[in-house]
């Protein structure tokens, strides 16, 4: 099974913050405040509108969580912090071209996040392990783990799509996806319905007779929409940029990009990633010949 294109950009965790205040976190050995440091510096930047400067501040944030992650290897909150960094960055700013670079981020991340879950132990035996006996392990995960769960499971299958010359990649598929439904089923609406937003991507780039289902995969675009609601840009720029790119649909996909692009919502904590989805947008629309 080969799958095609990239997945989407996520509503992660995208901060910066200076060399030189990372190292000091580092020297002070602070793990146990990294999570809500991060929190704060994350928070902070979702509300910039200025793309570039979060582009040029984010590799000073990757590389303290990576020494926090090294310096600390058994702490959740400071390996799932690192996991969602990566992957973040991997998904909004790495170009199409450097699938090497991209491919080791989501790599990284998903062993971070592997880590993070560890505290299961159950589950940590069986990620090598049988598929049955991996997807029993997932029962013992409650809702407070629906975070890390979604976190691994998105890097997990973005890093078997930039893999997907590998059959030993595409082999892990069937993990990924059961831990993605353990998501769906703690938390359905995590991540501004992003498990919806996975699913709908997923049952879209899936190859002709491989299991691509449009019609389902629009239904789960719709439930995203609609669970982040009418001022979250994203999503909508990902309905069109998959599901009515593959179907063909050249003034569904015209129209939502356009509708994105007259939006003025005014939701603070959203003004990064409708920036993004605005930049996004106006970039597709420029490549509709290209398209279709």
């Amino acid at each position: 099974m080969k799958i095609h294109g990239n997945l989407f950009l996520v509503p992660a965790l995208l901060a910066a913050c200076s060399l030189a205040g990372g190292c000091a976190l580092v020297r002070k050995g602070a793990a146990r405040v990294i999570a809500p440091v991060a929190s704060q510096l994350s928070a902070g930047f979702m509300h910039q509108n200025d793309v570039d400067l979060v582009r040029e501040g984010a590799p000073a944030f990757l590389l303290m969580l990576d020494a926090l992650a090294e310096a600390h290897p058994d702490n959740p909150a400071v390996l799932l912090a690192a996991a969602e960094a990566q992957m973040a960055y991997a998904t909004g700013f790495v170009d199409k071209e450097q699938k090497e670079r991209s491919k080791t981020m989501f790599l990284k991340s998903k062993t971070y996040g592997l880590r993070a879950l560890a505290h299961n132990k159950r589950f940590a035996r069986a990620v090598t392990g049988s598929q049955d006996k991996f997807a029993r392990s997932l029962r013992g995960f409650k809702k407070k783990d629906a975070d890390a769960l979604f976190t691994t499971a998105l890097s997990w299958v973005m890093w078997i799509i930039a893999s997907s010359d590998s059959p030993a990649a595409l082999g892990e598929m069937p993990k990924a996806l059961a831990m993605m439904e353990r998501v769906q089923a703690l938390a359905p609406d995590i991540r501004q319905g992003g498990v919806d937003q996975f699913y709908g991507i997923y049952y879209t780039v899936l190859p002709l007779g491989g299991g691509r289902d449009l019609d389902k995969a629009r239904r789960h675009f719709e439930r995203s929409m609609e669970t982040a609601g009418p001022d979250y840009l994203l999503n909508r720029v990902t309905f069109a940029e998959f599901y009515a790119r593959y179907a063909f649909d050249q003034e569904l996909f015209e129209n939502t990009l356009k509708q994105v692009l007259a939006a003025t919502p005014d939701v603070p904590e959203y003004t990064l990633m409708n920036a993004v989805a605005k930049m996004r947008a106006k970039g597709l629309l420029g490549q509709v010949e290209d398209l279709f």
